[in-house]
Parts: C-alpha cells; sequence; structure tokens
C-alpha cells in the first residue's frame, strides 16, 4: 500500500513539474543558429548573437548594439521563429540618445508571417537594434531571437 501511495505522488509531482516544463528545443541555440547561417549566403559567417525575449504585461525594448568594420559589407539575419509571438526588430544607426537617430530597418515593413530577415549595410561603424516586445496578458511567454552577421 504505501508502495502504491509513494509511486502515485512520484506521479502527480513528475505530472505537475512537466506542466511548467518548456521543450529545450525552443531556444535550442546551436539548432537555431545552424538554420540561421542558411540565410547569409553568399556572406561569410562573422558572428551571432542568441536573445531570450520574456514577455510581460506590459511592451518592453531590448537593444543591442553591434559593432562594424567600415569597408565591409555586411548581411544580418535574424530568425524569429523560436518566438511564440512576433515582436519588432528596428535597425539604427545611432543609440537612443542620439539626436539625429535614423531608422535603417524595421521588420514591421516586412512580409507578414515572416520569420527570418535580413539587412545589407555597409559604411556604418555601429548598428543599435531595437527588439520590441509586445504586451501580453499570458503569463511566463519566453523565446528567444537569432542575430547573426556576415561580411563581404
Amino acid at each position: 500500500m504505501q508502495k502504491t501511495v509513494l509511486i502515485f505522488v512520484s506521479f502527480l509531482f513528475g505530472s505537475i513539474f512537466m506542466g511548467f516544463y518548456q521543450e529545450p528545443t525552443v531556444c535550442n541555440a546551436k539548432i537555431l543558429k545552424e538554420k540561421t547561417k542558411e540565410f547569409l549566403d553568399p556572406f561569410k559567417y562573422d558572428s551571432s548573437e542568441l536573445t531570450r525575449i520574456m514577455y510581460k504585461n506590459k511592451e518592453v525594448v531590448k537593444d543591442v548594439e553591434i559593432p562594424l568594420f567600415i569597408g565591409e559589407k555586411y548581411r544580418i539575419v535574424f530568425n524569429t521563429e523560436a518566438l511564440p509571438k512576433p515582436i519588432e526588430i528596428n535597425i539604427y544607426n545611432k543609440d537612443k540618445e542620439a539626436k539625429k537617430r535614423t531608422l535603417l530597418f524595421s521588420s514591421k515593413n516586412q512580409e507578414k508571417g515572416l520569420r527570418q530577415f535580413f539587412y545589407e549595410c555597409s559604411k556604418v561603424r555601429h548598428v543599435f537594434i531595437d527588439y520590441v516586445v509586445p504586451k501580453t496578458d499570458t503569463a511566463a511567454m519566453q523565446g528567444c531571437v537569432v542575430c547573426m552577421i556576415g561580411y563581404k
């Protein structure tokens, strides 16, 4: 009888914790980077960054700065397939405190339903990426986006 109760309790706790378990492949950096690398061609891989996105009950903007070398042509690729809800990706020439900040790219202007975006640039020292995470009422929503850079 005690053994049966112990098995039942173990099963119960296991079931409860599995409800909170998020599948690890959702933000599997290796798999996401391999998929993203396909969009770099004919550019050569330079670097990549996986950014974790947490959805909250208010809009959040995550800023990322990417230094570049003048004289090189770059392709910046974003893979958002590991996000449960679309975000807006904006690329600027200067940081958010700069007076003459120019929007260079926005995923808002891309075809609806796309999960991969790319932007090509040259003659800039830095690009500043804003990930605009929309407000959500769903608790504990999270995902990740891969940003990969290639050069020619």
